[in-house]
């Protein structure tokens, strides 16, 4: 499954280079700014800017900048595996339509950010002399929900922009999601991860086409899990464990295998050497 998401993800990219590249500019733009200011600011060692430009800099890139920027360009990846067309206003709609959820979701986020990291750290070393076994079982569970929590980010925009649902529903389905499909979600992990080392890599060259990347990326891979869960809901599998989160998919069931009329999971090294031959 991941190797289609994968799959789908090349083709979007390549059919739709241009669109991508100018919103993986706004994207990088938009977040760099602010997140290199903040950075900047904490580096300093001036306690006066790191309160007054490096708090709320971060905040605003992670809490507002990042998870509508995203919102916007996944709506147009949207927009681009269901139609096979589309266009950048279709960013500007997905922004309009999403950017007060998407800043829910950001500042779920910063508390997590927050709270997590300081409770590994807190019920390690506060209760290492009086319980040294509950501190280290406190702090493991706190770091494995750290974890857990880096794995929904990357399903927890195209989750918001497929349900259009409110913050609570968006961050438990995209819970279970996670939960149900495990290793999906960490190979996904490790596909974003390389992205982001190459991008670093290459820098700034490849920087500019991240975001667009990575978001085509977490949303081919909801529809690859979209479809999974419409096809179990087809075959009428009761018993199935992933019945808590049928109806992922927004178009129903199909009667057949989608991906069999999915150009974007049907193409090979051939139409990508000789794209007029298609």
């Amino acid at each position: 499954m991941l190797g289609r998401a994968l799959k789908m993800a090349f083709w979007v990219t390549y059919d739709h280079l241009g669109k991508l590249v100018i919103a993986s500019l706004l994207w990088s733009l938009s977040v760099s700014i602010p997140a290199m200011a903040g950075v900047t600011a904490f580096v300093s060692h001036d306690p006066g800017l790191q309160l007054v430009v490096g708090i709320p800099c971060l905040v605003l890139c992670i809490g507002v900048v990042l998870p509508v920027m995203s919102a916007g360009i996944a709506h147009m990846v949207k927009e681009l595996i269901d139609t096979r067309d589309g266009s950048l206003r279709t960013m500007l709609e997905g922004i309009r339509l999403y950017w007060r959820r998407a800043i829910g979701v950001g500042f779920a986020y910063l508390a997590a950010l927050v709270c997590l990291p300081t409770s590994v750290w807190f019920y390690a070393s506060k209760l290492r002399e009086q319980a040294p076994l509950v501190g280290y079982a406190l702090s493991a569970l706190a770091l494995w929900c750290l974890l857990f929590i880096g794995l929904m980010s990357l399903l927890v925009v195209p989750t918001l922009v497929q349900k259009k649902a409110n913050l609570f529903q968006t961050l438990k389905l995209t819970a279970l999601l996670v939960l149900d499909n495990p290793l999906f979600s960490v190979g996904l992990a490790m596909q974003v991860l390389a992205f982001t080392a190459i991008a670093v890599v290459l820098s700034p060259v490849f920087f500019f086409l991240y975001g667009g990347m990575v978001v085509a990326l977490t949303c081919s891979a909801y529809e690859m899990l979209a479809r999974k869960y419409d096809a179990a809901a087809d075959t009428g599998d009761a018993g199935s464990k992933s019945s808590h989160v049928r109806g992922l998919g927004t178009q129903g069931a199909e009667a057949h295998d989608p991906d069999e009329d999915d150009d974007y999971l049907n193409r090979g090294l051939r139409d990508f050497l000789f794209p007029w031959k298609g």
